[in-house]
């Protein structure tokens, strides 16, 4: 059994890790905000000064 998981979806369309809505870090680091998954790698694009806070879609 993997216990491995995955990114299915990033709706983080302003990091620069984002390529059509997938993940092209090499690994994340998530953490929980109350019931909420936040992505800690989000990295703002180069045209994008503000940083947001990003939930991420598991499988």
């Amino acid at each position: 059994m993997d216990d491995k998981s995955m990114v299915s979806r990033c709706d983080a369309t302003t990091c620069r890790f984002n390529d059509d809505m997938n993940c092209t870090a090499g690994q994340i680091e998530v953490s929980m905000s109350g019931q909420t998954a936040q992505c800690l790698t989000f990295s703002p694009a180069e045209s994008m000064g503000d940083t947001q806070s990003v939930s991420a879609d598991n499988h």
